[in-house]
């Protein structure tokens, strides 16, 4: 697929650099929501109010991120499909990194209980990655830069990391 950066650049994107960052995303939604349904579990058997609270607001933000993920990739999809302008991706691009600085800031404003204070910075993490990844793609659009979507996959692949560390974390808190 070639990629009109300007009327003097075309870039080349290999399917297979999208295809890559498509499968991290696909699997980092799929562990989510299986992670998540497990921490609902530990929220029913939670034995404070403050931590049963924390929990509640907890699966409220990982739900709001799942969505605004899968938002995003559907986006970027459209995108992949010729349905959108780099212009209209660099627009959402912009809003959807000015979503996650919303959850970033949401997380940080959390009432943790000590226990989760780990997970809650591992998940912060996982955001920033994720924030981060999205303006490298965005430089990547505006560039052409090969090397900046390969920096915007493995920012993608940190952030699963960082999420299922701060699951982990939170599931088994020390």
């Amino acid at each position: 697929m070639a990629l009109q950066i300007s009327q003097y650049m075309t870039c080349t994107i290999s399917r297979n650099q999208i295809k890559n960052w498509v499968v991290i995303m696909s699997i980092a939604i799929s562990s989510f929501y299986v992670i998540l349904s497990y921490n609902e579990d530990v929220t029913a058997q939670s034995t404070t109010t403050a931590d049963n609270e924390f929990m509640n607001n907890f699966i409220g933000l990982t739900n709001k991120s799942g969505a605004l993920t899968n938002s995003y990739q559907q986006e970027v999809g459209k995108w992949e499909n010729n349905e959108y302008s780099d212009t209209t991706i660099m627009m959402i691009t912009n809003d959807t990194i000015v979503q996650i600085n919303n959850l970033i800031d949401d997380t940080n404003n959390l009432q943790v209980p000590e226990k989760f204070k780990d997970g809650i910075s591992l998940y912060t993490k996982s955001l920033e990655s994720e924030r981060d990844s999205y303006k490298q793609f965005g430089d990547f659009i505006k560039t052409g830069n090969p090397a900046l979507n390969e920096t915007s996959t493995d920012l993608l692949t940190d952030s699963l990391k960082y999420e299922i560390e701060a699951f982990k974390s939170i599931q088994n808190p020390q």
